[in-house]
């Protein structure tokens, strides 16, 4: 690859996680099987990775060939999915966003048409679902593909819910829908996998659900929109936390030369008009 040069990665990856029980196992298990995926489609990927301040120490093994920024957020905040994925979109290296929870996972054929398809724009894209027998078991909600731009233009998710279980993604669903922006499926040849065979006792999670903190924020919220319109209801807080690069690695391959195009810089004034 050219040295410190991401322009030719085409797909960010967000993935976040809190580990505190044994191990990350379901973490490194996820990357290894990323890297054995075609060259031409994972040379494109970046991955970006949060740590949202685990207890269980969490190391990325060397071996993994993988275009990878590694972030930890330094506190312990509880429910703090709202503010890592926050960072995570911060730090992506392209304005093409996949982001989802750990225990999901894209097949090959689906992660090559987040590669190659275009910008997604005013669209945020849902995918159908199935579990490791293949079976439909429905949509997840924070399961997205998106536009960087888009996320941040109305303040990204609202970190007022940090710290506590739910509503920050069917929040952030609502207000970006308010907004204008769509919300479609892509077609369903390109699904997302859930993880089920996790081992959800020794390398995930042990937080308590809890939904009445953050309902009663969820109930005013709804109604600041509904009575002040897009003035009100978000609380602007944004990446509330203190967080540090671990790591930045980029995958050990040869990249094809660049294609020219002469025309491209003196053509400006037509998407000045048009784009």
């Amino acid at each position: 690859m050219r040295e410190n040069d991401w322009s030719h990665i085409r797909l960010a990856y967000v993935i976040y996680f809190y580990f505190d029980q044994e191990n990350s196992t379901s973490l490194t298990e996820l990357l290894r099987e990323y890297a054995t995926y075609p060259r031409e489609v994972i040379d494109h990927v970046h991955f970006t990775i949060v740590d949202d301040g685990s207890p269980v120490k969490v190391e990325i093994p060397e071996d993994i060939n993988l275009n990878i920024l590694y972030l930890r957020i330094d506190e312990n905040i509880q429910w703090n999915q709202g503010g890592a994925r926050n960072l995570g979109v911060v730090m992506a290296r392209a304005d093409k966003v996949f982001a989802t929870d750990l225990d999901h996972k894209l097949p090959e054929q689906t992660l090559r048409e987040l590669v190659t398809r275009k910008n997604p724009g005013r669209t945020f894209y849902k995918f159908k679902r199935l579990n490791e027998k293949g079976e439909d078991i429905g949509y997840h909600l924070n399961t997205l593909f998106f536009s960087r731009a888009r996320f941040f233009r109305f303040h990204a998710l609202d970190e007022q819910f940090c710290g506590h279980y739910g509503y920050e993604d069917a929040l952030f669903w609502r207000w970006q829908r308010y907004h204008g922006t769509r919300f479609l499926y892509l077609p369903g040849r390109h699904h997302c996998v859930h993880r089920s065979s996790l081992d959800l006792k020794k390398s995930y999670h042990s937080l308590e659900r809890d939904l009445s903190r953050n309902r009663t924020i969820a109930e005013r919220t709804r109604k600041a929109w509904k009575t002040y319109g897009p003035q009100a209801g978000h609380s602007r807080q944004f990446l509330c936390f203190p967080w540090h690069v671990i790591e930045e690695r980029a995958r050990r391959t040869t990249l094809p030369s660049l294609k020219t195009a002469r025309s491209w810089a003196r053509t400006w004034w037509w998407r000045w008009l048009f784009g």
